[in-house]
């Protein structure tokens, strides 16, 4: 510890300069050696989680750069905010979509019923899969939504099957990472 003139450049300043600490005790200017790191505490396990998900997303970006179609691809998503398209892709594998509506107001079972979807990702919706199981876990009916010009997901049911009470009908919707979120509705 060394106390600093009031002659010297450094008297009157406070906080951290290169290897010195400088602080203000009664009036006068004292320097000392600033400490080294000391031990980093253990992270939680949340924390180990977040950075394991995050190095997964860092090699899910890079291997998208490496493919002409998925460069370009996450390209049209840059913006203010995700200046190329490797942050784009880092934040669409940490963002998992959404299913945002459900209309099951037409569907009924029979060939052809329509079942509207709204599903929304923070880059795109890569696919939306439809699954309608008897109360006995036997499905019934399945099959992929096609992407209608509004942005909504339209499944139509492949057959007639019966809608008794407990059928359950299940909705994934998977961004191209392949995070997947589902919603299920119990008739």
């Amino acid at each position: 510890m060394a106390r600093v003139s009031r002659k010297s450049l450094l008297h009157g300043l406070s906080g951290k300069l290169g290897g010195l600490v400088l602080r203000q005790v009664g009036g006068r200017t004292i320097a000392s050696a600033a400490e080294g790191p000391g031990p980093r505490a253990p992270r939680s396990p949340r924390q180990q989680a977040h950075l394991d998900r995050m190095y997964r997303a860092q090699l899910y970006a890079k291997a998208q750069l490496l493919d002409p179609i998925a460069k370009a691809r996450y390209a049209t998503g840059i913006d203010a905010r995700r200046t190329s398209a490797y942050t784009v892709a880092i934040a669409d594998y940490m963002h998992s979509p959404r299913i945002t509506a459900l209309d099951v107001a037409a569907y009924r079972g029979q060939a052809g019923d329509p079942l509207l979807i709204g599903a929304t990702d923070d880059f795109a919706v890569a696919a939306v899969r439809v699954r309608c199981c008897a109360a006995t876990g036997a499905v019934l009916a399945a099959g992929p939504a096609v992407r209608q010009a509004s942005g909504q997901w339209l499944f139509r049911a492949p057959h007639a099957h019966p809608l008794a009470p407990g059928t359950v009908l299940t909705v994934e919707a998977e961004d191209y990472p392949g995070n997947v979120a589902a919603h299920t509705h119990t008739f």
